[in-house]
């Protein structure tokens, strides 16, 4: 007979995902995620010099342990096992620049491309709309490539609106980017 602790219970059964808040010891694998999750996503043509310098600034363990150290800023993390296999960034206090008056920013929500359609984003959204709704009572906000047609259709799924566009400047290219805004989460 096999008997398992609590630790080694989350691994045996792979649909089980926790979210939790964002560790100190988690900015070691957030950026390697971020890393990944992006260059599947917008590295379609290949590895660029501008991508490269791109992802070696910004993903980086310094940036991550600065966000969990911002008192505006929240992060969440999606584990299976000892596995990161998701993670999400909140802003607080950052205007849309659509509609200035909502005041919350879902900066990031990246998930493993093996894990997309298990219900993570949608665990990792949920805690970000309900952390927004509690602390200043607004939706969303968020950017999103205006090609990235399956995060476009997951953000309209989840009852996201299109309020207009604005730029990404990745060195002297600009991609244009969708602005949307979520809805009020129901109470549960």
């Amino acid at each position: 007979m096999l008997s398992t602790s609590p630790q080694t219970a989350a691994w045996l059964d792979p649909m089980q995902t926790d979210i939790r808040n964002a560790r100190h010891d988690d900015a070691a694998r957030i950026p390697v995620l971020a890393t990944q999750v992006w260059l599947h996503t917008y590295a379609t043509e290949g590895i660029s010099a501008g991508i490269a310098d791109y992802t070696r600034s910004e993903f980086t363990p310094d940036k991550y342990l600065a966000i969990q150290n911002d008192a505006l800023a929240h992060i969440w993390v999606a584990e299976r096992g000892a596995h990161l296999i998701g993670f999400a960034v909140l802003n607080m206090g950052v205007p849309c620049p659509t509609r200035a008056s909502t005041l919350a920013e879902l900066q990031t929500l990246y998930v493993q491309a093996h894990f997309v359609g298990q219900g993570v984003g949608r665990q990792l959204l949920s805690v970000a709309e309900k952390t927004a709704f509690d602390l200043a009572g607004v939706p969303l906000w968020l950017t999103v490539n205006a090609h990235n047609a399956q995060a476009i259709g997951f953000y309209m799924r989840q009852g996201f609106t299109k309020q207009g566009t604005t730029d990404f400047v990745l060195g002297d290219q600009r991609h244009e980017n969708l602005v949307l805004i979520g809805r009020i989460p129901t109470c549960t």
